[in-house]
């Protein structure tokens, strides 16, 4: 959480947006934030961007309460395709965490919130219609590779901003078409070991990480049925990563994972992702050209 200072919060001027700008201004509490960018995109037809910008001002205004005036706001509205101009907005704004909220009955938001946790430079969280704003037990999925040992920290980072709890869980496969309990017990040991060896060298700030771990051939349906049947209120994940036994938060994964989700989910972009790409996203035509690559 140290790095996301610029925040960006992407409005649909729609019941949505009073519920995402709560939850915004609950992690601007939180004492990292030092400017918020408030935008809304419009159709390139559309002769009404001036009202939108004051519906925005009066929504925020009525929504974003209790954030110190040291977080400095912004508002803006863009004109065009909702994708390229929030990509385009989040590079040149150098953010660093975007908001987006979606109907947990569209699956067109569900579609936007997909491309953009593939393609923005940075750490998209998405807040489903009636998230609450809280953040008190955190699951993180990792497969002991840098960049879900990259959200371990975050998430460790939130627990402890928060006072709230943070779980990382392992998804592991058997592929073996037999098993017995004894080799059961000696793989639940494996992976122990393994998870001991991930986090020894991690800076958690003093957080005591509480490991789970999975069996399951579904990665993402792992991740969300955990998540639920652990009260969890965030799951923080990765972009990229691999596992020693099983294909893990790969892109696939986490768009599966983002399709599944019914709580908030963070996709961290791997920390220093974003320095590279700056000059390269404003180079590019983001609806038109192949999808760019981020690791």
């Amino acid at each position: 959480m140290h790095r996301f200072h610029r925040l960006t919060v992407a409005l649909s001027r729609t019941d949505t947006d009073p519920g995402l700008i709560r939850y915004a201004a609950a992690v601007a509490r939180l004492g990292t934030a030092t400017e918020v960018h408030f935008v809304h995109a419009l159709s390139p037809n559309a002769t009404d961007s001036e009202a939108a910008r004051h519906a925005m001002e009066a929504d925020v205004s009525a929504h974003f309460t209790d954030v110190p005036a040291s977080v400095a706001r912004s508002f803006d509205i863009l004109r065009g395709a909702m994708l390229d101009e929030l990509l385009k907005y989040v590079t040149t704004k150098q953010t660093d965490l975007l908001f987006l909220g979606h109907r947990r009955d569209h699956p067109g938001r569900w579609a936007l919130a997909r491309r953009l946790a593939m393609k923005a430079p940075c750490s998209v969280w998405m807040v489903p219609q009636g998230s609450l704003p809280a953040v008190d037990r955190i699951l993180v999925p990792v497969d002991f590779s840098e960049p879900s040992a990259d959200a371990l920290r975050v998430g460790a980072s939130l627990a402890k901003l928060t006072g709230g709890e943070c779980l990382a869980l392992h998804v592991y496969f058997n592929e073996a078409v037999v098993s017995f309990e004894e080799y059961d017990r000696i793989r639940r040991g494996q992976e122990q070991n393994s998870f001991n060896n991930f986090i020894e060298p991690l800076d958690l700030q003093g957080i005591s990480v509480t490991p789970v771990f999975e069996e399951s051939a579904n990665v993402a349906h792992a991740i969300n049925r955990v998540a639920v049947s652990r009260g969890c209120e965030l799951v923080v994940m990765a972009t990229r990563g691999r596992s020693r036994s099983a294909a893990i938060l790969l892109g696939s994964v986490t768009e599966e994972t983002i399709t599944e989700m019914t709580i908030p989910l963070l996709v961290v972009k791997h920390y220093g992702a974003q320095i590279g790409t700056l000059r390269a996203l404003l180079e590019l035509g983001f609806g038109s050209r192949q999808d760019p690559q981020f690791d």
